[in-house]
């Protein structure tokens, strides 16, 4: 069985959790054969995976970037990231336990007593396109790049006193981990309907806050030219160009949002509900444990699936499709 993670050009934080998470979990399941998937964390419940191999779900989502799918009898669920993938997918929505990043302390040492300070986790396209070490470190607060080696972005979270983040996942590492966080709305529009049904699973109501683009480079991405493949063919080849200008002026208005984002009240889940979360998603990995060669045979979550949310059209490009999952 492969396990299944999404990898761009750079490291991703979240995706890259797959690989701390599960081996640690499911010791001995994975291997490189292709006719099994095992799909964790991220927003990969769609067609991008080869319909003839068997597909087990321990928590995945589905995020707005690919078309949904219906599910066939080559998936096997034991849980989603939240009640909106759930209903999506025609699943009953008891099935949205939450997202598996939620059981990261299972997976590391302890983490140690915090020594204090504010850390700013941007999403990774954002580290990549913008100039956010220097706008941080303007603000005063310690940068925690998501493209990093995932052991030490975990210790970092679990270091500081309070942690910023645009990264959906540092935010759940941080709550899992209880350090208090501060959810910054992702500058791509596309990004945020998946905060949701994580938050949907704790009873949370997230308190965005703003960000500005912290380099010219980054606020061509988030225009209209954006929209189309041509416009970001042209801002992949032309991408350095753009980078420098007005290089001060976008990192003063950057680093001034993060001061803002700051003295904002932080937020922390309900004690109870994580750990109601957290005991779902364990007992669901210890059934699998004691009988490892059982699941392949299994129905897909021995239940019956649900017709999938109405809001949801099925060829609708994909703005539209992000925005009808929100709704979910």
């Amino acid at each position: 069985m492969i396990l299944w993670r999404w990898r761009g050009p750079e490291r991703n934080f979240g995706d890259e959790l797959n690989t701390l998470l599960w081996p640690a979990l499911l010791p001995g399941w994975f291997d490189t054969s292709p006719d099994a998937l095992f799909l964790g964390i991220g927003s990969i419940l769609d067609g991008r995976h080869d319909p003839r191999a068997l597909k087990l779900v321990c928590g995945a989502g589905y995020g707005g970037y690919e078309h949904p799918i219906a599910l066939d009898e080559t998936w096997r669920v034991r849980w989603v990231r939240g009640p909106r993938t759930a209903r999506l997918m025609g699943l009953p929505p008891h099935l949205g336990i939450g997202d598996p990043g939620a059981l990261v302390a299972h997976a590391v040492p302890p983490p140690r007593a915090p020594r204090g300070g504010i850390a700013f986790m941007p999403h990774f396209e954002s580290a990549s396109r913008g100039a956010w070490p220097e706008a941080a470190a303007a603000a005063g607060l310690t940068l925690i790049d998501p493209r990093g080696d995932p052991v030490a972005i975990v210790a970092a979270i679990a270091q500081c006193q309070m942690l910023i983040s645009e990264a959906l996942h540092g935010v759940i590492v941080a709550d899992a981990l209880r350090r208090p966080w501060v959810a910054i709305e992702p500058l791509a529009p596309i990004h945020r309907p998946k905060w949701f049904d994580w938050a949907d699973t704790l009873g949370l109501t997230i308190a965005f806050r703003s960000l500005v683009p912290s380099s010219a480079l980054e606020r061509a991405h988030l225009s209209p030219l954006a929209r189309y493949h041509a416009g970001r063919a042209l801002l992949r080849r032309h991408g350095r160009v753009l980078k420098p200008m007005a290089r001060d002026r976008h990192i003063d208005g950057a680093a001034d949002s993060l001061r803002r984002a700051a003295t904002a009240e932080p937020q922390l889940s309900d004690d109870r509900a994580l750990d109601r979360g957290q005991c779902r998603m364990l007992d669901a990995i210890e059934a699998l444990r004691r009988a490892p060669g059982t699941w392949a045979s299994a129905p897909m979550s021995g239940v019956m699936r649900e017709t999938p949310h109405p809001a949801i059209v099925r060829d609708a490009p994909m703005p539209a499709m992000a925005e009808a999952f929100t709704r979910v």
